[in-house]
């Protein structure tokens, strides 16, 4: 559970801002520093190639990622490079992203968002920098941002398989942003209003909020403040340490997500290419998107993002745990029961009630494939099984042992062919469980030890065993396994106030 701001400090009237107020029609955006360079670059792809400033754009071939089909929800990997290319030495920050060296470029910041159009919700995980797991590609074990780093080459498919292996989901687009394209974009829109209760600061990367109340952060202030991973805050006159580390940084990179979702929702204009032509003039050269990604599928993500606001985007962390490795390294990994839940979001998998049928509606038994799979561990179930159901009409294209036992039959289906999977369903002799999974291509049934061939129509129940749980995604935004110190809404009246 996060920890908020709320230190019992009277809260100001007005907010105190470090840049003057930029008109409305310099405020396009889409959302925050990397999700807000890809997604406002994007914007503009979808409505024009004739620019110029569109070749400022890097395509990167990225052989493993696969557009998902038209209207389907879609997994983009944003990557936050800490490339130090192009920073201002006279930034008064400059000190604490010049100061450190770096070779090549490495990524302090590692998200997944599922965008699903037709919803018109975000999904946005976090996944820690320091989550120790096997790097693709590699014998051992590593950092997962260590993937990505640059000085070996091929960083971006290393990370993308890196996670697809670790995470068992898949990448379908991968779009990766530097500073100088986060502060740009920043100061383009004015500034990012955040209300602090108390005094922050974090001198390993610039931040300094000397005063309670509602701040307007300029781009050197809100990269400071999405990097920071040694946060204090001031509690009765005294410095206390946020000691969450990457997971309160995470935390705080998602909280300012929403906090510009909601400013884009009222000041998004997609229709004006003069707003088209300034966007890429700022983010284009700061930008890398996989070859990939066709205009249509770029202009979907950023009408998604430019209407949902906060109250469309549900932040995600991943359940980890504080691990020391042999070698000495204190790290987190992955907590991988508690985790699936939340995994199987991003994967497609949706909660259903695994008794019912998903569907009333009814379709020919022949017009939808059917994989069938031995789940039971009796010897030729499957291929017996596919003889009667093909007997019955019914259109097997796959005979396969499951990957794993299972313990009711059960008929996996995506949902476009839900009602298939009820016609599946409702014609064997016992009453199977229902799982949704978005992933797959086809109907899938995997049989159980409780199989016992076709019926002739609806069985009146399902095997009295216990059902699986239904697990429920959760139905706010802002706290499935968030943890670390995060600003709340700020007063009613000022530019920090939650909408």
């Amino acid at each position: 559970m996060s920890t908020r701001f709320e230190s019992g400090i009277q809260r100001p009237p007005t907010a105190t801002r470090t840049k003057p107020r930029r008109t409305w029609g310099q405020r396009f955006l889409i959302g925050f520093g990397f999700t807000a360079s890809l997604s406002l670059v994007v914007a503009a792809l979808g409505l024009t190639y004739t620019l110029n400033r569109y070749r400022s754009i890097t395509f990167l071939k990225v052989p493993t990622v696969e557009s998902a089909p038209p209207g389907e929800p879609v997994n983009w990997l944003l990557v936050g490079s800490d490339s130090r290319e192009g920073i201002d030495p006279n930034d008064p920050n400059a000190g604490a992203f010049l100061g450190e060296k770096v070779n090549g470029k490495r990524t302090d910041t590692i998200m997944l968002a599922r965008i699903d159009p037709a919803n018109h919700m975000v999904d946005l995980l976090s996944i820690p920098r320091d989550l120790w797991v096997p790097i693709a590609g590699t014998d051992g074990n590593n950092r997962i941002n260590s993937a990505f780093n640059a000085e070996t080459g091929g960083g971006e498919q290393r990370l993308v398989s890196t996670v697809e292996d670790v995470l068992g989901v898949e990448v379908n687009n991968y779009a990766e942003v530097n500073f100088v394209g986060f502060q740009q974009i920043i100061d383009s829109l004015g500034g990012v209003p955040i209300y602090f209760s108390t005094p922050v600061r974090d001198t390993h990367s610039g931040l300094d909020v000397k005063t309670a109340g509602c701040h307007v952060l300029d781009g050197s202030q809100s990269l400071a403040f999405a990097r920071s991973r040694y946060l204090e805050y001031q509690q009765n006159g005294k410095w206390k340490s946020d000691i969450t580390s990457d997971l309160g940084r995470s935390a705080r990179q998602q909280y300012l997500i929403t906090r510009i979702a909601d400013l884009s929702k009222q000041s998004l204009d997609l229709t004006s290419l003069g707003t088209i032509n300034d966007i890429l003039t700022i983010g284009g050269r700061n930008l890398v998107i996989d070859d990939g990604a066709s205009a249509k599928e770029l202009y979907n993500l950023a009408r998604t993002f430019s209407g949902v606001g906060s109250e469309g985007i549900r932040r995600h962390a991943l359940p980890v745990s504080e691990f020391r490795t042999g070698g000495g390294a204190d790290v987190l990994r992955l907590n991988e029961a508690e985790a699936q839940a939340t995994l199987d979001i991003f994967r497609g998998r949706v909660p259903v009630d695994p008794t019912q049928p998903p569907s009333t509606d009814t379709v020919a038994k022949d017009s939808f494939a059917i994989g069938v799979q031995n789940g039971a561990g009796i010897s030729g179930l499957a291929k017996s099984s596919a003889t009667d159901l093909e007997t019955a009409g019914f259109q097997v294209d796959q005979i396969a042992d499951a990957p794993a036992p299972v313990d009711f039959t059960t008929v996996r289906y995506p949902s476009r062919l839900a009602a298939g999977a009820s016609v599946l369903g409702t014609s064997l002799a016992v009453a199977p469980h229902y799982e949704q999974d978005n992933t797959l291509k086809s109907v899938q049934l995997v049989l159980g030890p409780d199989y016992d061939g076709l019926g002739t129509g609806t069985p009146a129940s399902p095997t009295t065993t216990a059902a699986p749980a239904i697990t429920t995604p959760p139905p706010t935004p802002e706290n499935e396994n968030i943890v670390g110190i995060v600003p709340g809404p700020g007063p009613a009246g000022t530019p920090c106030a939650a909408t």
